[in-house]
């Protein structure tokens, strides 16, 4: 992908809000791993893409139209075979009138050790911020999240891990196994990177990351231009 192009392409269209595939396809480019991932629009293409990718595998409804996917029952997790996909692939075709409709197959993630969530925001007095919390669902409960200004440096990052009432999720809490820190540092900065070369980028939303012991992946994102 040809990120200066694409984005490009976005804003001469008046679009700002990239869809959940094409976001984690930009972060894949600049070094963020995500599961393996490809869209299909029928049953056929289905069938050998899930088999190529191999069971277990998760469906989304690919559409600008909905924000919170789960919600609206737009994300079948965890499908085993070939007719749980099918089965499955009519249901997502159901839930939008819009006549082109996509599907992204992706690999279903291991369960992680905790989720968590690396954002970014415009603020208009401060410009550029990037964001670290406790992700999934529990983000919006406990808003447990901290801020710093980019562009941020490995030690901001650091602190900014640390200073969560979540941090003890990620080191170890009630016999579970330690994340690897060093890896949610590298995203932090890979996204404060992308932020200063992109000007365009209003908003950034990862969530979740899953970690683990030591590796993480981005399971879901969202990116928003410039109005």
């Amino acid at each position: 992908m040809d990120i200066n192009l694409f984005l490009k392409n976005k804003i001469q269209a008046g679009k700002e809000i990239i869809n959940e595939f094409d976001s984690k396809e930009i972060l894949k480019e600049i070094g963020i791993p995500i599961p393996n991932q490809k869209l299909v629009s029928t049953k056929e293409e289905l069938i050998v893409v899930a088999n190529e990718i191999g069971y277990p595998i998760v469906m989304k409804l690919i559409t600008e139209d909905i924000a919170h996917k789960s919600e609206m029952g737009a994300v079948k997790l965890n499908i085993k075979n070939k007719e749980e996909a099918i089965n499955a692939f009519n249901e997502l075709m159901n839930i939008t009138s819009e006549k082109e409709k996509i599907i992204s197959i992706q690999k279903m993630a291991e369960p992680p050790i905790t989720e968590i969530i690396i954002g970014m925001t415009t603020d208009p007095e401060f410009g550029p911020a990037l964001m670290f919390g406790i992700g999934g669902l529990l983000v919006e409960l406990l808003d447990d999240v901290s801020f710093r200004i980019i562009p941020v440096t490995e030690y901001d990052c650091r602190e900014m891990i640390t200073e969560i009432k979540g941090f003890p999720l990620l080191t170890g809490f009630r016999g579970r196994p330690k994340v690897n820190i060093d890896a949610i540092i590298n995203i932090l900065m890979k996204i404060s990177e992308f932020v200063l070369q992109y000007k365009s980028i209003q908003e950034i939303d990862l969530n979740p990351i899953f970690v683990y012991q030591k590796e993480l992946i981005c399971v879901d994102a969202r990116i928003i231009l410039k109005s």
